[in-house]
């Protein structure tokens, strides 16, 4: 639920929308959830299917059916997040406002078990740390161009940390190539929403895979990009053709 909120299409500056639509939102029953879940991945799906398939585990259990239950839940968190804000984090038309926190790390590394934790060596390096090695990195005088690549990316706090410097010395993100690896399926999710919502730009992959035993992944993310994408293509060649049918026996009524 954090992410499809954090993914809600609606951008204002400053998220002026936030405070309403997070009224609206919490009012909703708990049944119309999965739809709008399934609604806000299928318009990020149009422009980043490799990313839109990646953050598959935390999206696609919109698709399978719930019981009343379970559907309670969803609207509790639902609104949970909606109180605490998700939509004023993520919901600026700036992409440097969207930037500000690593809301998918908090969320998955808040709600795991500390076994989980331990095990994946997952924690989340605060915000500061982060930024200071950064800018230790790549200095004062960033390039207009440069590759980052982490094969422990987790959900790409470094990532970030090194948009928002690019961003506070006139240089767009769009410029650089982002690529990100991870072995836990459920970091990269995260790291392929805040891809998104931050707005890193086209030239980003996301993999999941074990870097030890198998290597820089990124040929791998790239392949699986341009499947994704023309999955998507051909998708929407046979929507063109079944609208241009309908329209025709549309017409063909009108004149009868």
């Amino acid at each position: 639920m954090v992410a499809a909120l954090a993914l809600w299409p609606h951008k204002t500056p400053g998220a002026s929308h936030a405070a309403e639509l997070a009224r609206f939102l919490a009012s909703q029953p708990a049944s119309r959830w999965p739809p709008t879940v399934g609604q806000v991945a299928a318009v990020h799906y149009l422009r980043r299917p490799d990313l839109i398939g990646a953050a598959g585990p935390l999206l696609r259990w919109a698709e399978e059916e719930h019981d009343a239950d379970t559907l309670y839940a969803v609207k509790a968190v639902a609104e949970t997040a909606l109180k605490h804000g998700v939509l004023h984090h993520t919901g600026s038309a700036d992409p440097s406002a969207r930037s500000e926190v690593d809301l998918m790390s908090w969320t998955i590394v808040c709600l795991r078990h500390s076994e989980d934790r331990s095990w994946l060596a997952e924690h989340h390096t605060p915000d500061d740390a982060t930024e200071m090695l950064v800018a230790l990195a790549i200095g004062d005088r960033p390039p207009a161009s440069a590759s980052v690549n982490e094969p422990a990316g987790g959900t790409g706090g470094i990532f970030r940390a090194v948009a928002q410097r690019l961003r506070d010395h006139g240089i767009d993100p769009h410029g650089w190539t982002w690529s990100l690896q991870d072995l836990d399926p459920l970091a990269v999710a995260g790291a392929a929403v805040n891809f998104l919502v931050w707005d890193l730009g086209p030239n980003t992959t996301v993999a999941c895979g074990n870097t030890l035993s198998e290597g820089d992944l990124t040929g791998r993310a790239l392949a699986a990009r341009t499947r994704a994408e023309a999955r998507r293509d051909a998708l929407l060649a046979g929507v063109k053709e079944a609208a241009g049918h309908l329209r025709a026996l549309q017409a063909l009524r009108v004149l009868e």
